[in-house]
């Protein structure tokens, strides 16, 4: 086929397709060639056949600048020459305007390295131009002509998004303007996603798991930050792995996700605020060595235990945030039937038994306890009035499942030591239960052993704690 067999031109000036364009099958003509093709028929001494151009009417077209197979042309069609949608489908290598400069179709190219079946997609006014390419052009060489202007108007000032988001791979898009004609280049790159090893619909699944909500929230994570503003929240439910969670949220925002991200389309959601740099290849945030880099503004919650430090979040003011340590504290060189006690030291050589101040009733096995820090162990002991109790765990500022039972208190001090205990049967040290690190501290620890044929002086001693715990060793001086 040819230029000539393609196309028709009638009376009027309109240009026409003789048939539909054939994405991946059809091949496009350059400007340039629509220009020779209308200057070859403007010498014809009368018109013929279906192409009703000759050298009795108006010139039919000109360029901005002389012929230049390897420069793309900007052509403008006269006067009354025109093409419309369909048949702008069938060019390519620069631009065609026309109307006295009211419609404009602006050439895109598209460069950068993309990996085979990277499919290509273009959105205008926040919405998908429908699809006159076919995707193995993004592996050839992709050139359409793309339209900027109707009626004397830019469409969305001129401005359109080259995308390409295929589930499986790292993301790419790139804004353009195409008010200038002539051809717009977009850089497009993309890679295989070896985090990527759920299938679309496993992914899907995952997403089905997951809340994603945009709203103010201000939080903190522990790591030493502060509390710090977020502007979305993502919910995971306890049993989702980050990895997982990574996939779930590509699948969302690849090209053909149903889902809604914040608000929007996921296949054209970008970034939370308009204020942040964005992450191209992973909107979400990118996931390497087995550790989530959260994009910025999101909050993270439902955790599980295990992902506890796979994750890194950055605050809305851009601040990294980062996942405190879980530390214990052990006191070495003991033996079994030594009682061990472990708490913050008060600063001026005791034990600081007023750390809080607590009330309760008889009976009650929870206890608020105002001012709870976050380093408290996430099970272990407590003492109000110096009377032993344990609990098993703790949310917000309240213990619970505390034994035994407690007894009535008014406006008591209480603390809670990291261990206390008596060391048991064939052990030679002692370990707090878990907790989370915050600021470094110091400790008082205490071992002493009364009893007839392993009595010991008591020893006393003080450990700091820091980011990497905390440990101590008893020094058992016989006083038999």
């Amino acid at each position: 086929m040819t230029i000539a067999t393609d196309l028709t031109i009638n009376a009027g000036g309109d240009v026409r397709q003789v048939a539909a364009f054939v994405p991946g099958t059809s091949a496009r003509y350059t400007t340039l060639e629509l220009h020779a093709f209308l200057q070859d028929l403007a010498d014809n001494a009368v018109a013929s056949g279906d192409d009703l151009v000759s050298i009795l009417g108006n010139n039919p077209s000109e360029l901005a600048g002389k012929r230049n197979a390897t420069r793309p042309m900007a052509l403008t069609l006269l006067p009354t020459i025109n093409i419309n949608d369909a048949t702008s489908q069938w060019f390519n290598f620069g631009s065609i305007e026309q109307g006295s400069g009211n419609d404009l179709y602006t050439g895109l190219k598209v460069l950068g390295t993309l990996v085979a079946s990277s499919p290509i997609y273009i959105t205008q006014s926040n919405a998908k131009i429908s699809k006159y390419w076919a995707d193995a052009d993004v592996n050839t060489s992709f050139q359409i002509l793309v339209k900027a202007k109707a009626a004397g108007t830019l469409i969305d000032s001129g401005n359109i998004t080259a995308w390409s988001r295929k589930y499986g791979q790292t993301f790419s898009h790139f804004d353009v303007n195409l008010a200038a004609g002539g051809e717009q280049a977009a850089a497009l790159g993309t890679a295989v996603d070896g985090n990527i090893v759920l299938s679309a619909v496993a992914a899907e699944t995952a997403w089905g798991t997951m809340t994603v909500a945009v709203a103010d929230t201000t939080q903190d994570l522990g790591g030493g930050q502060g509390s710090l503003l977020h502007k979305g929240t993502i919910t995971l439910n306890g049993a989702t792995t980050l990895a997982d969670a990574y996939q779930a949220l590509m699948w969302a925002t690849s090209e053909g996700s149903t889902a809604t991200v914040a608000g929007v389309p996921g296949w054209r959601y970008r970034k939370l605020d308009a204020s942040y740099a964005e992450n191209v290849a992973a909107p979400f945030g990118t996931f390497a060595g087995g550790k989530w880099f959260v994009a910025q503004g999101w909050w993270l919650t439902g955790v599980m235990a295990a992902d506890s430090k796979n994750y890194q979040l950055i605050s809305h003011t851009g601040v990294t945030e980062t996942p405190p340590s879980s530390v214990q504290v052990e006191v070495g060189g003991v033996v079994a039937g030594d009682y061990v006690l472990v708490a913050r030291d008060n600063g001026s050589g005791g034990i600081l038994t007023t750390e809080y101040t607590v009330s309760c009733t008889a009976g009650a096995t929870t206890l608020s306890v105002p001012g709870l820090k976050v380093d408290t162990p996430a099970s272990g002991f407590l003492r109000i009035a110096g009377v032993p109790y344990t609990y098993t765990s703790w949310t917000g500022t309240t213990l619970s499942g505390i034994s035994p039972a407690l007894a009535t208190y008014a406006s008591q001090p209480a603390f809670i030591p990291l261990i206390d205990k008596v060391v048991p049967a064939l052990a030679t040290s002692v370990i707090s239960a878990a907790f989370q690190y915050n600021t470094n501290f110091t400790c008082r620890y205490r071992v002493r052993n009364g009893a007839d044929g392993s009595a010991i002086v008591p020893f006393e001693s003080t450990l700091s704690v820091t980011e990497t715990g905390g440990s101590g060793t008893a020094v058992r001086g016989s006083d038999e």
